[in-house]
C-alpha cells in the first residue's frame, strides 16, 4: 500500500500523531464532560432544591391563610348565610392564587366566594378533617363543583366557641398556578418542570396532553422506560437524579425532589440528555479544530524533511525485502559515510548471526521433539500401570469404584492402584510423591511396586507400611504420602494406614461427608525405623469413601488462591447423591471451574468407592446368609 518511505514515514507520523491527539482529545473530553456535566447537574439540583422549599413555602403561606381565615368569628358561627356574606365581601381581598373560598358544614354542604353552594361531604379532603379528625389538608387534585376547573384544595377544621369541630374551610388553588410555577424553573434552553402527588400522577406539567393522564408508576405501559423508577423514588420521599426514555427513544435527564409542606408531592425538571452535552460538545468543537491545525502542520513538516532522506533508506529498504524473502547469505552495499552506512553493516552482521542462529534452532527443535516423544512414551507407560477399567469387578455387584489421575506435567508423581487380596478383601491405595517429572514418577513406580508387593505377601498393613518406608529411605531424596486401606466387602470392615497423607472424606448412609480421623505418621522415606499403627472403621451400604492427593485442595487460580478444604467438602456435599465416577467426575469438574486458565500446580488424583446393596459374591451371599 505504502510503497516509499516518504509514503511511509507520512503515514506512522501521521497515524501516531492521530492516536496522540485522539487520546488528547479523549482526555480533554473526559475533562470537560467530568467538569461541565457534574457541575451544571449540581446547579440544576440546587435550583429544583431551592424551587421545592420555595413551592414548599407557598404551600405552607396557603395553609396559613386558611387557618387564620377559620378563625374568623362569623366562619366559627357556623351559620351558612352569614358565612356565605363574609367570603362574598372578602373575595377582594383573597389570594390571587385562590379561584374560590368555602365553608362547608359538618354534614358537607358549602357556601363559596363566588356566591354559589353545593355539597362536598363526599370529598377526601372534607372526610380526612370531620371523621379523620385531621386539622389540615391538602387535597388532592379534584374538578371543581363550582366551576369545573382542576384545582387542589387547601382546607382547615372550623372549631365553635366550645372547641367544637364544626365543619371545613377551604380554598381551591387551579393546577394552572401550579403548572405555572414549575413551569418557571429554567434549566437549558428546554428544561421544563413537572410536579407529581403521591400516586405518581403528573399534576402539573406544560404538556396538557400528559396533565392528570400521565401516572409515573404506570408510565411502563406507555411506552416510557424508566420513569416509572422516579416515581417510585419520589413516592418514597427522596430526591434523585435518573435518566428516562420516552416512547419516541428521546432520553431525558431528570432531577427531583419532594416538595415540603406537601401530601408527599414531587417536583421535578427534566432535560433532554443532549443538551447537558450541549457545552461541552461546543468547546471539543474548537479543541478538534486546532488539533486538526497541529496535525496538518506536522505532515507538511514531515514531507519535507522524509524527501531528504528517502533515497538512501530506499536502498537499504531494497536490501532489507530480499533478506526478508529468505536470502539470508544477501550483503548490502552501502557507502553513505553515515549513520544509514553503519546500519547496512550492522544488518550484514546481523544476517551471517541469524544464520548461526538458525542452524542451532534447528537442532534444538530436533532434541526436543525427541525428548516430546519420549515423554508421551513415558505419560503412556505411567497410566497404564493403573488400573483403567471401570467398574473394576463386576463380580462384587456390592462396589462400585472409580478413580482417575492428572499429571501437572507430562508424567506426574500421583497414583492410584487398588487389587483384589482375595475373594473378598480389597485393598485400595493412593499416594503422591515429592516433586514432579520424570525423578517423581521414576520414584512413584518404586514406591507403588513396593507396597503392592509387601500387601500380596499377606503381612499386616503396619508391617507393610514400616518395611516399604525403610526400603524407600535407602539412597534416597524423595518420600511419598500414601493411604491405604484394606476394605473386606462382606462386612464392610476397613483397615487403613495414613502416611502423612490428607485425610480422606466419608459419606455414612447419605449423611453430609466428613473428614476420616487418621493417627499422625512420618510419610514413607522420611526416616528409617518409623512404626505404624492401623486404624479400622466399618462401612455400611450407601457409605461413600473419597481419598485424594492434595492436588485437590492445592489447586490455585490466577490470583493464587487454593481451592482449600472448605470448597472441597461444600463441593463434594453439592454431589453427593451421584454415582462414584459422577462424583469424581464432578470435583474435576468443580476445580477446573475454579484455577479456570491457570496452569496445574501439582497432579491431581482421586478415588471414589461405596458398597451398594446389591448381592456380593458367592461367598459374600453365604456370609450375608450366615448373618441373618
Amino acid at each position: 500500500m505504502f510503497k516509499t518511505i516518504r509514503a511511509r514515514m507520512l503515514f506512522g507520523f501521521g497515524l501516531l500523531l492521530v492516536c496522540l491527539l485522539s487520546i488528547l482529545g479523549a482526555f480533554l473530553y473526559a475533562q470537560v464532560k467530568g467538569t461541565v456535566v457534574p457541575l451544571t447537574q449540581e446547579l440544576s439540583q440546587e435550583v429544583l432544591r431551592a424551587r421545592a422549599i420555595g413551592l414548599g413555602h407557598l404551600f405552607r403561606g396557603y395553609l396559613n391563610d386558611v387557618r387564620t381565615l377559620s378563625r374568623d368569628a362569623v366562619i366559627r358561627s357556623g351559620k351558612l348565610p352569614a358565612i356565605q356574606r363574609e367570603l362574598v365581601g372578602r373575595k377582594a381581598d383573597n389570594n390571587p392564587d385562590y379561584e374560590i373560598v368555602f365553608f362547608a358544614d359538618a354534614v358537607g354542604t358549602y357556601v363559596g366566594s363566588n356566591d354559589t353552594s353545593g355539597y362536598v361531604g363526599d370529598r377526601s379532603y372534607f372526610k380526612a378533617i370531620m371523621q379523620e379528625g385531621k386539622n389540615e389538608v391538602i387535597g388532592e387534585p379534584v374538578t371543581s363543583r363550582a366551576t369545573g376547573a382542576t384545582v387542589f384544595v387547601i382546607a382547615s377544621a372550623v372549631f365553635d366557641a366550645q372547641g367544637q369541630r364544626i365543619g371545613v374551610l377551604a380554598a381551591t388553588v387551579l393546577l394552572d398556578t401550579l403548572t405555572e410555577v414549575a413551569g418557571a424553573i429554567n434549566i437549558g434552553s428546554q428544561g421544563f418542570g413537572w410536579v407529581m402527588d403521591h400516586q405518581g400522577l403528573l399534576i402539573a406539567h406544560p404538556n396538557e396532553t400528559l396533565r392528570m393522564k400521565l401516572n409515573l408508576m404506570k408510565s411502563a405501559e406507555n411506552g416510557y422506560q424508566g420513569l416509572d423508577l422516579i416515581g417510585q423514588t419520589l413516592a418514597k420521599g427522596e430526591s434523585g437524579l435518573s435518566t428516562y426514555r420516552r416512547p419516541d427513544g428521546t432520553v431525558f435527564s431528570t432531577i427531583y425532589t419532594p416538595i415540603p409542606n406537601t401530601p408527599n408531592w414531587g417536583l421535578g425538571v427534566s432535560l433532554q440528555e443532549s443538551m447537558l452535552m450541549a457545552r461541552a460538545d461546543g468547546l471539543m468543537q474548537s479543541i478538534l479544530w486546532g488539533m486538526v491545525v497541529v496535525l496538518a502542520l506536522v505532515l507538511l513538516l514531515v514531507f519535507v524533511l522524509s524527501g531528504k532522506i528517502a533515497a538512501p533508506l530506499r536502498q537499504l529498504m531494497e536490501g532489507v525485502d530480499f533478506v526478508g524473502a529468505g536470502h539470508l547469505d544477501h550483503k548490502l552495499d552501502i557507502r553513505t559515510g553515515d549513520e544509514i552506512q553503519s546500519l547496512a553493516l550492522a544488518f550484514n552482521r546481523m544476517t551471517d548471526d541469524l544464520q548461526t542462529q538458525m542452524r542451532d534452532l534447528a537442532a534444538v527443535t530436533a532434541e526436543k521433539a525427541r525428548v516430546d516423544g519420549e515423554l508421551r512414551a513415558a505419560n503412556g507407560i505411567q497410566a497404564s500401570m493403573l488400573p483403567r477399567i471401570f467398574p473394576p469387578y463386576p463380580d462384587i455387584a456390592n462396589l462400585d469404584l472409580f478413580a482417575t489421575m492428572e499429571p501437572a506435567k507430562e508424567v506426574g508423581g500421583d497414583f492410584y492402584d487398588f487389587y483384589r487380596l482375595d475373594e473378598q478383601r480389597l485393598c485400595v491405595c493412593i499416594g503422591d510423591v515429592s516433586g514432579k517429572g520424570v525423578p517423581a514418577a521414576l520414584f512413584m513406580v518404586i514406591g507403588m511396586t513396593i507396597l503392592k508387593n509387601l500387601v500380596r505377601q499377606g503381612l499386616p498393613l503396619e508391617q507393610v507400611f514400616a518395611q516399604a518406608n525403610n526400603m524407600l529411605c535407602s539412597d534416597n531424596s524423595m518420600f511419598i504420602t500414601v493411604f491405604m486401606g484394606i476394605l473386606d466387602t462382606t462386612t464392610g470392615d476397613f483397615e487403613y494406614i495414613s502416611a502423612g497423607h490428607n485425610p480422606p472424606l466419608i459419606s455414612h448412609a447419605g449423611e453430609a461427608f466428613s473428614m476420616i480421623a487418621t493417627r499422625t505418621h512420618l510419610v514413607l522415606g522420611g526416616m528409617e525405623d518409623v512404626p505404624y499403627q492401623s486404624s479400622r472403621l466399618r462401612m455400611a451400604p450407601g457409605d461413600i469413601l473419597f481419598i485424594y492427593t492434595d492436588g485437590l485442595t492445592e489447586a490455585q487460580n490466577a490470583a493464587g488462591e487454593l481451592y482449600s478444604d472448605a470448597r472441597m467438602l461444600a463441593a463434594i456435599n453439592a454431589l453427593q447423591d451421584r454415582s462414584v465416577k459422577g462424583l469424581v467426575e464432578g470435583m474435576r469438574q468443580q476445580v477446573a471451574g475454579f484455577v479456570l486458565d491457570a496452569p496445574p500446580a501439582d497432579d491431581l488424583t482421586m478415588l471414589a468407592l461405596t458398597l451398594t446393596t446389591g448381592a456380593g459374591t458367592s461367598s459374600e451371599k453365604s456370609a450375608l446368609a450366615g448373618r441373618h
